[in-house]
């Protein structure tokens, strides 16, 4: 099998088999040992698009043909697949490929909470390279990276230096992946504008915050101007990402009269005009943003800087709805953009799984329908309430991501090609990451909020009360347990995700990935049992003892995974999150 699936492979009678061992440890050691093997010939062909290949096995050995370097790595990954699932004998066959999008990126929030070592990012690297993805954004908002021009900021804690940025550069481009920069600079600059010197900045009336930045003051501008000044110069991508989503204060305020007069969306496209000419004639780089605070006004959409892509997200079923027209409108207008679905790991513990692959697909159908530049798995972080979810979480979406945006093959009919593509992503991570058939049960297990009594927008329901006090029992709008009946639903919720941890622990792999799918099971349960807690508003002692134990236990793995792949600061949020549900179940005590 290769994955993602080849636009065309024709199996034929006959099996070669290899002479002389490749090293099939890693995918670059064994391209390494490909391009120096007599079995293997390699032939140019100009005609060919810049990542399409032709892989052809015979009685005489293997050929692969393509017009670049790129297209043989992406014909190597193919041959690395077949060549470490079938133990170095391989069926004839003859393989021509090529992806659907340009650009098929995935993007890690490392700001809010989870902040992963270099390590860390390259056994995503790792992966994302297997799945012939070719971008990879690492999303910053607060302080993850050692701003050489702010040292203040990230003093007395550790984080990406300038020297990882380069490092991991180089890791992602010998594996043909392009690190772009993503540094919001709107909306979403809460971190920034706390700090006593840049309060002043933000859009505000000294009691609500926005966490908008005032791109009417020359000095906010100044500010913005020197945070990529310290961030750019370390990534060799042609791209940045400088977000200017959800950016709260626009129009309120200091910007209300300004955009009474002007319009707001005159002051967004003057503020990504500014920002696009900074960073293109400093920097020499290509903007892209998300378009939710500027899709609505079609005719400044019409004068976006030259060479500025458009990214649009959506990650419901709603939201899915409005991208299909924004997708339209953009390919009528001839703009470059990209899809963006996501991962919906947050607000979940350990995913919505359902969500995410219906999220997947419709947006890469979407995208090849309207001629979408590129798709991008979006893969968000918490802020206030820590993160705890570990990266597992995200493999499966990760996998199918990978099909989606490299084939996205016939439009879905009956869901049959959809199931298709969920098996064939946990197939690929039980032999390529996994070696045991974990897939299943990580499918099973994100998808615990189907047993929900409620389905809740970006969330769960045992996702979103977690972070609550106990005696709350609503969150916003979205839901009120005290609507919800009985124990029934979360009682199912507890066992099912019990009977697919015992059949997880009965499995031999790694025990780190053991331990974290252990970990977001046992939260879910967690969370579960304070919902009933919360619906009731009581708890016999002996029960409340049993949470209090759980809740120890989850705090020790906690902090003993994240110290293994993150660093140290931000750990702190989600402890508080589990020592402020202990001190309240003591009372139960």
């Amino acid at each position: 099998m290769i994955f993602p699936i080849p636009k065309t492979a024709e199996a034929k009678d006959g099996l070669y088999t290899f002479r002389t061992g490749l090293d099939s440890s890693e995918l670059l050691r064994f391209c390494e040992d490909a391009m120096k093997s007599p079995e293997i010939s390699f032939e140019r062909d100009a005609s060919l698009a810049r990542e399409e290949y032709l892989l052809t096995v015979d009685a005489a050995g293997v050929t692969v043909t393509s017009a670049t370097e790129e297209g043989t790595f992406r014909a190597l990954t193919s041959l690395f697949q077949l060549y470490k699932r079938e133990g170095g004998s391989i069926g004839y066959l003859t393989v021509s490929d090529k992806p659907d999008f340009a650009r098929r990126a995935y993007m890690l929030d490392i700001s809010r909470g989870r902040m992963p070592k270099p390590e860390t990012v390259r056994r995503i690297i790792d992966l994302l390279a297997l799945l012939k993805y070719n971008e990879l954004q690492l999303y910053m908002e607060s302080f993850c990276f050692k701003y050489p021009l702010f040292p203040e900021v990230t003093e007395g804690f550790d984080c990406l230096t300038p020297a990882d940025i380069r490092a991991l550069e180089k890791y992602a481009a010998d594996r043909f992946i392009d690190l772009v920069p993503n540094q919001n600079c709107f909306g979403h600059m809460g971190a920034w504008l706390e700090r006593e010197e840049y309060k002043h900045l933000e859009v505000s009336d000294g009691k609500e915050r926005t966490y908008t930045i005032n791109p009417l003051l020359p000095e906010a501008n100044r500010l913005v101007d020197r945070i990529f000044d310290s961030l750019l110069p370390y990534f060799r991508s042609e791209y940045v990402n400088i977000g200017l989503d959800e950016a709260y204060g626009l129009g309120r305020y200091q910007l209300e009269d300004y955009c009474k007069t002007h319009g707001k969306d005159t002051l967004f496209m003057e503020n990504l005009s500014r920002i696009a000419a900074y960073v293109r004639d400093r920097h020499g780089k290509r903007v892209q943003f998300w378009s939710d605070m500027i899709i609505g006004y079609p005719a400044s959409l019409e004068k976006l800087p030259e060479g500025a892509t458009v990214l649009e997200w959506g990650y419901e079923v709603m939201s899915e709805r409005k991208m299909e027209k924004h997708c339209r409108y953009l390919h009528e207008k001839g703009i470059d953009f990209y899809v963006c679905p996501s991962a919906n790991t947050h607000f979940s513990l350990t995913g919505r799984f359902e969500t995410s692959a219906y999220n997947i697909r419709t947006s890469a159908e979407l995208g090849r329908i309207y001629g979408a530049g590129g798709c991008m798995l979006t893969d968000w972080s918490m802020d206030q309430e820590g993160h705890p979810h570990s990266l597992v979480w995200s493999y499966l979406p990760i996998a199918l991501g990978g099909m989606y945006f490299w084939n996205v093959e016939e439009e879905q009919k009956g869901r049959i090609m959809e199931t298709y593509f969920e098996r064939l992503s946990c197939d690929f991570l039980d032999l390529f990451v996994f070696g045991e058939r974990v897939a299943r049960h990580l499918h099973r297990l994100s998808n615990y909020y189907l047993l929900e009594p409620e389905r809740v927008r970006l969330g769960t329901m045992c996702g979103m009360t977690l972070w609550q006090e106990i005696g709350k029992t609503g969150y916003g709008a979205y839901f009120d347990l005290k609507d919800c009946g009985d124990d029934f639903y979360f009682d199912n919720v507890i066992r099912y995700i019990e009977q697919v941890c015992a059949d997880v622990k009965a499995l031999a792999f790694d025990e780190n990935y053991k331990q974290e799918i252990s970990l977001g099971a046992d939260t879910v349960i967690l969370a579960a049992e304070l919902c009933k807690l919360r619906m009731h508003g009581r708890l016999d002692a002996k029960k409340a003892a049993e949470l209090t134990a759980l809740t120890e236990s989850i705090r020790a793995r906690f902090t003993a995974l994240w110290r293994e792949a993150n660093y140290e600061k931000g750990m702190e949020r989600f402890l508080s999150v589990l020592d402020a549900r202990k001190a309240e179940l003591s009372r139960f005590i």
